[in-house]
Order: structure tokens, then C-alpha cells, then sequence
């Protein structure tokens, strides 16, 4: 027989849960262009409030839909997550599983360069939305971030570059190397970049201080350690 403070944790830790479930399906809902007859099921809890599991839709007038995973993160939310974001996020042990896909960790104190590299990538994430509202586009890869500093005078110019510049300084990577950058798309279509650093390294692939870590990593790494 459970004893009454033992119980009550365990009641409190299940309502916990429970109540994470429930935010986590409107989450998901929210991220729908069809929020009626959603339902969920095979759902599970993991480190950091992460939600997996699948839903379906069923439509009286259409029909059932098929069902389909997803995964949400604090107010993120993934319909039909890629392998790597399902191995990562739905996962025990998260930062081990980065580490095992892609090679990024430890995520610990001790990686310093990680921690900066984490912060750049958000100093510049930043700076390239505010290009974006402004400009309706984003500097090219021939532009590069020094597009960000000052106004550049390689074609397309921006028309509304925004006094003092959106960085004050292209940042560089740990090891004295400038971070990559490259876009894709034409300006006045859909977008989308990629700023990167190759590691200690400064070739592709690697672990440790020599993984590559990019933009499209920081959703594992503020997921993993806020």
C-alpha cells in the first residue's frame, strides 16, 4: 500500500503529465489549417515537456484521414518529423542522441565553443529576420553577411536598409573562421539559408569540437539545454 506522501507525488506527477498532454494536442492543433475532429493517440512524454505520438483527422463529410506523427517542443510543433528530429526529440536521452546522430555534444559546461556558437547563430538568426522584414528578401550568398553590417552595392540593393546596419560585426567561429553562409531562392520567392560552421576541424562531417552545427541544429540545442 502506497503511503499518503508517496501518493500524492505520484498523483501530482501524473496530473503533470496529463496536463502536458493536453497543452501539447492544442499546440499541434494551433499548427493545423483544420482544427475539427483531430485525434490522438500512441502519445508519450519526453524529457523537456516533449510530446510525441500520432494523430488523425476524422471529417464526417470526408472521411477519415490517415494517421500521421508528430512531435511538439514548448510551442513547436512537427507534422511528419524527419528521422533525425524523431531520434533526437523522442528520446530518453536527448543529448546522447544528438551526439550519436550528428555528432554535436557534449552539451555540457565545459564545451565553451558550442555555447558560442549557439549564441552567434542567434545574434545572426535575428539579424536576418529583421533584413527579411524590411526587405522582403534575404541577402544573397554572392552578398554574404557583410550584407548585414552595411548597406552592400552587389545587386539586389536593399531598399530599406535599416540605419546602423542589423549587425555590428559579421561574427566569427571559435577558431578565428568565418561562419558559412548560403541561400536559396530568388529574391521576392520563398527563402531559405543556411549559416553554418564546418568545426575545429574546417572540413564537413566530424564529432566533438569538429562537428558541423548549424541554424537548422538550434531547435535540439535550446530544446536540450534552455
Amino acid at each position: 500500500m502506497l503511503k499518503p506522501a508517496l501518493l500524492l507525488t505520484t498523483t501530482l506527477l501524473l496530473y503533470g503529465c496529463a496536463d502536458r498532454m493536453e497543452e501539447a494536442q492544442e499546440v499541434l492543433k494551433s499548427h493545423l489549417v483544420e482544427r475539427k475532429y483531430v485525434e490522438f493517440q500512441q502519445l508519450v512524454e519526453y524529457p523537456g515537456g516533449v510530446v510525441c505520438g500520432e494523430f488523425r483527422q476524422s471529417d464526417p463529410m470526408r472521411g477519415n484521414s490517415r494517421s500521421r506523427q508528430f512531435i511538439v517542443w514548448g510551442d513547436m510543433a512537427k507534422v511528419n518529423p524527419s528521422p533525425t528530429d524523431s531520434a533526437i526529440f523522442c528520446s530518453e536521452d536527448q543529448a546522447g542522441a544528438l551526439a550519436a546522430n550528428l555528432g554535436i555534444g557534449p552539451l555540457d559546461s565545459t564545451n565553451t565553443q558550442l555555447r558560442r556558437i549557439r549564441a552567434d547563430m542567434k545574434l545572426v538568426q535575428e539579424a536576418l529576420d529583421l533584413y527579411l522584414a524590411d526587405n522582403l528578401y534575404l541577402p544573397s550568398t554572392a552578398q554574404g553577411l557583410a550584407a548585414l553590417v552595411s548597406a552592400t552595392t552587389i545587386p539586389l540593393v536593399p531598399a530599406n536598409f535599416r540605419a546602423g546596419g542589423y549587425l555590428a560585426a559579421v561574427p566569427q567561429d571559435p577558431w578565428g573562421r568565418p561562419y558559412l553562409y548560403e541561400r536559396s531562392g530568388l529574391a521576392g520567392v520563398a527563402q531559405e539559408y543556411r549559416f553554418y560552421t564546418l568545426g575545429a576541424d574546417g572540413a564537413p562531417g566530424g564529432e566533438g569540437v569538429n562537428a558541423d552545427v548549424s541554424t537548422e541544429h538550434l531547435k535540439y540545442l535550446d530544446q536540450i539545454d534552455p
